[in-house]
């Protein structure tokens, strides 16, 4: 079967139906940000550290395999430049079947392994079981979300994944009250999945359809090997938390990182949003250097606007949000919601370069960065564990963070002339307002020295002003500029749209 070429489009048509992509599945995030507070809200009151760090330990096996069983060859697909065939399709599909049932039987096997050497106890084997069968939930709806996602279909996606995030609230919630403890999350999220999977199979035009073909996995497991390792490696560096963290302190410990990790987080939903639009249309954009720079530069500008400006005001609120809204229970973990807070910053910019890197045909170079940050982690997180406790992890991952937007964004600079300065646009901002960030925490609990109320309204006050001041320093880019740009194009495209016809004007 011969491949049909895509519908032409041209630069401006993929930019506009990206941005359209872009904004519908933002009021997706919104409205999933609104369900993730209330689900937080409700299992911080129902749950223990315990309880989140049982599951974290459990969930990193499966969460491997999620990677494993893919290999990158729908990221094959989605790149290149004809639209995939029946037999394309049907081959990658089946091969992810093949390849998730490898990956399932192997963790069930070693599942008794895994909770002596935690020492969690055999309760906790068949919950192994039951994550590792969850992903041929993943694995299942990877070509028919493949094909929606090509098409810029993202409104459809978009419904899809909010109605699976309300059936995993009310779920998860439910289990929990009724005293399920860890089961509630992994059952919880086994129920999203399933749901998912139905909505992206009612919502995509494909079905496995056509020939198993060996020339076409050998010819896309190249570029796909080269996309898929990265995030592997990432989700292996991403263990030395259960994995060191475990061992030297206790699931406890892990419970308290994960929750943590997951309040402060909450951005990086954005960067989902961003990564899953900008993809096909960076790869759209292939052979258009300036508009693909220019496309990569204004996300890069505005996404740094919003979070730098706003996420230094999350972290000062830290404090008194954590015990007011989710329990004295989780005190321990207020400092480390406030570091994970601003490595969250670096993970989200450094998603985008990274989705560019990929989309411009350099995958190798992004898993040369990916294992040199995991060699650094796993290094410095360790002895930074070992001389600090859990204090230390937080200095720890923004210092690797920023040398890894340091280092991506300067390989994505090399991919043509019109990038020349990226670095500077993306680390001159961070570090700038991280330093600002700063003074205002040491100086705040010096001008008041009782009340964590106070001490949070005066280090936003002395934020404001030293933003203030930042902005007319030379050398600096302009960020509350940005923002305000980014309102008066939200203004305009709200004037732009067509006003409802009145049926009385017809």
């Amino acid at each position: 079967m011969n491949a049909t070429p895509a519908p032409e489009a041209t630069a401006v048509e993929v930019k506009a139906r990206a941005l359209k992509g872009m904004f519908v599945l933002a009021a997706r995030t919104v409205a999933s940000q609104g369900l993730r507070v209330v689900s937080a809200l409700f299992l911080s009151r129902l749950l223990f550290p315990s309880d989140y760090g049982l599951f974290g330990i459990v969930s990193y096996a499966a969460s491997l395999g999620v990677f494993l069983g893919d290999l990158g060859l729908s990221a094959a697909l989605v790149r290149q430049p004809q639209e995939p065939t029946r037999d394309e399709t049907f081959t990658i599909f089946w091969c992810h079947q093949a390849l998730t049932a490898v990956v399932v039987a192997s963790v069930c096997l070693l599942a008794p392994q895994l909770t002596r050497g935690y020492a969690l106890g055999d309760g906790a084997v068949p919950m192994v079981w039951a994550l590792a069968l969850g992903l041929f939930l993943s694995s299942l709806r990877v070509i028919p979300l493949m094909a929606l996602e090509r098409q810029l279909a993202f409104p459809v996606i978009a419904r899809a994944e909010l109605i699976e995030n309300v059936v995993q609230v009310i779920t998860t919630i439910s289990l929990a009250a009724l005293g399920f403890g860890a089961w509630a999350l992994a059952l919880g999220g086994l129920v999203r999945g399933g749901v998912g999977l139905v909505c992206i199979w009612w919502a995509s035009p494909w079905r496995p359809q056509g020939r198993f073909r060996v020339d076409v996995l050998r010819r896309l497991l190249g570029f796909g090997l080269a996309f898929q390792l990265p995030p592997l490696v990432a989700a292996m560096v991403a263990g030395w938390v259960p994995l060191v963290v475990g061992h030297l302190l206790g699931k406890e410990a892990v419970g308290l990182v994960n929750w943590a990790w997951a309040l402060a987080s909450t951005p990086m939903m954005l960067s989902v949003v961003l990564n899953r639009v900008a993809f096909p249309a960076y790869c759209r954009l292939q052979d258009d250097p300036e508009g693909f720079a220019e496309y990569l530069r204004t996300s890069l500008r505005r996404l740094s606007s919003v979070l730098l400006l706003a996420i230094p005001l999350a972290v000062l609120a830290v404090p008194v949000a954590v015990p007011f809204f989710f329990g004295t229970r989780w005190l321990p973990a207020v400092v480390l919601v406030q570091w994970f807070s601003m490595e969250c910053i670096l993970t989200t910019l450094v998603g985008l370069l990274a989705t560019a890197q990929n989309a411009g045909g350099r995958p190798w170079e992004r898993l040369a960065v990916v294992v040199g940050v995991g060699a650094a982690k796993w290094g410095l997180g360790t002895w930074a564990i070992q001389r600090f406790g859990l204090e230390g992890m937080g200095p720890a991952g923004v210092v690797v963070g920023l040398a890894e937007v340091w280092v991506t964004a300067w390989l994505v600079a090399r991919l043509n002339p019109s990038m020349r300065g990226l670095v500077r646009q993306v680390v001159e901002p961070f570090i700038t307002l991280g330093l600002v960030l700063l003074g205002a925490c040491l100086a705040a609990p010096r001008l008041v020295e009782e009340g964590v109320v106070a001490q949070a309204l005066v280090g936003a006050g002395l934020f404001a002003i030293l933003v203030w001041a930042r902005e007319r320093l030379p050398g600096t880019l302009p960020l509350l500029g940005e923002l305000r740009q980014i309102l008066e194009f939200i203004r305009a495209r709200r004037a732009a749209r067509p006003a409802p016809v009145s049926p009385a004007s017809t």
